[in-house]
């Protein structure tokens, strides 16, 4: 049996299940009614309508977090309060495929999502430079964007970023196989993101907020579809080139990483001060892939001393 055949059967293998269980899972379509009494606000943009929220004084410097593969903007939660406070204009969204953000049937890819960052941020009146603080799979996606616009950033803070070999479980593996991968990934995807959530904090109470946040999500229908299309167009695996790039071109950086994180591991540390020789490293001790959900006044204090020293007072 060749190759394709073999593979040909596997995916009609795949396919039978998936059938028979498509009334699981991804149930309810992303519309003004699943929308209803979401928090925040929804802006249409080019591609489909984005869910943001605003908080801090309009005369704030403007912070845009990016969010990582699968959790949406309330992961940005604990530190953003934090920011606001201290006079910073913070701005959270819901990246196309996650949250409460449209699904659009196309390639997501590093142009669908930095399309949708300058969108957004003429949505809003945002005319000044703003700081991406990006999470994981973010970091890509907010280096990328810096090396196109750096007229448009005034820094980059990276919280535990994706692009130095991210692991991914079996079931993530087999997701991604061309043909049989979204099969399958409708079928196992749950449990295999399930599966993760232990790998985000040796606190259990962290892990339980992520579990009851991220779960009733993927309830949302496009959510798996969306994510292996930006899985196998985004570098979350071999970002270096990209983070090196970004390293020459002035824009002051910022690493915050915690040395216990299973989910995007750190490499070693002299290929991390290799790839960004002139940015400030913060690699925190006994914390885990969400520093600001197991230190958030410590995370907090650390990525304000950047925002001071790269864009002055808020």
């Amino acid at each position: 049996m060749s190759l394709r055949s073999g593979l040909a059967l596997a995916g009609a293998a795949i396919a039978l299940p998936v059938l028979l269980n498509r009334g699981r899972g991804e149930t309810i379509p992303m519309d003004a009614r699943a929308r209803q009494d979401a928090p925040g606000s929804f802006v249409r943009l080019r591609h489909g309508t984005t869910h943001v929220m605003v908080d801090g004084p309009e005369s704030g410097e403007p912070i845009l977090f990016v969010p990582g593969a699968t959790l949406s903007l309330w992961v940005w939660d604990g530190l953003f309060e934090r920011l606001a406070r201290a006079g910073y204009r913070t701005i959270r969204f819901d990246r196309y495929g996650i949250g409460f953000s449209d699904r659009p049937d196309i390639d997501h890819d590093q142009r669908l999502f930095e399309e949708q960052m300058i969108d957004l941020l003429e949505a809003l009146g945002v005319d000044r430079p703003v700081t991406l603080v990006a999470l994981a799979f973010g970091g890509p996606v907010a280096a990328e964007f810096a090396v196109h616009h750096p007229e448009r950033v005034a820094g980059v803070c990276l919280v535990s970023p994706d692009g130095f070999g991210t692991p991914l479980n079996l079931g993530l593996r087999l997701s991604m196989l061309p043909g049989i991968g979204l099969p399958f990934f409708r079928l196992t995807g749950d449990r295999a993101l399930r599966s993760r959530l232990p790998g985000y904090s040796r606190d259990p109470q962290v892990v339980a907020r992520v579990r009851a946040r991220l779960l009733p999500e993927l309830r949302y229908q496009g959510f798996k579809r969306s994510l292996l299309s930006a899985l196998g167009n985004v570098p979350f695996h071999g970002a270096e080139f990209l983070y090196r790039f970004l390293d020459t071109r002035g824009i002051p950086v910022q690493v915050v990483w915690g040395r216990e994180d299973p989910i995007t591991p750190m490499p070693p540390e002299q290929v991390l001060r290799a790839v960004f020789s002139h940015a400030d490293l913060r690699l925190l001790a006994d914390a885990g892939h969400l520093p600001h959900f197991e230190r958030p006044d410590e995370t907090a204090a650390i990525v304000l001393d950047f925002l001071r020293t790269a864009r002055g007072p808020a």
